[in-house]
């Protein structure tokens, strides 16, 4: 898998910080002949990007800027595996982050 782990405080400390400031969730978008197809999304938004350009240098995705606060996304398989990485970390999403996964399915695999 392309996600680093350089140890497990890592991904613990990765989670408290969507707990906090992220979100979980999953999109379904349509193509233009109405196809849908869902993926699996994790977002953080920081006012200061310096910790969302460490979660991008080890977990990869990408930042962008809001207004006067920046976002870091993760999309796709990418961000399920993140998503059952982090899940055993997380307290106030820990539901948020089993619909999410349930919901994107497709990209699923045992």
């Amino acid at each position: 898998m392309l996600i680093m782990r350089r140890y497990n405080g890592n991904i613990a400390y990765l989670a408290g910080i969507i707990d906090g400031e992220g979100c979980f969730s999953a999109i379904v978008n349509a193509n233009g002949r109405g196809e849908k197809h869902r993926y699996a999304e994790i977002k953080v938004g920081q006012k200061d990007k310096r910790l969302l350009v460490w979660i991008k240098r080890y977990y990869q995705g990408n930042i962008s800027r809001m207004g006067q606060y920046y976002q870091w996304t993760l999309r796709g398989k990418k961000a399920i595996a993140l998503a059952k990485q982090v899940q055993p970390y997380l307290i106030v999403k820990d539901q948020q982050v089993l619909r999410c996964i349930l919901a994107s399915c497709e990209y699923c695999t045992t």
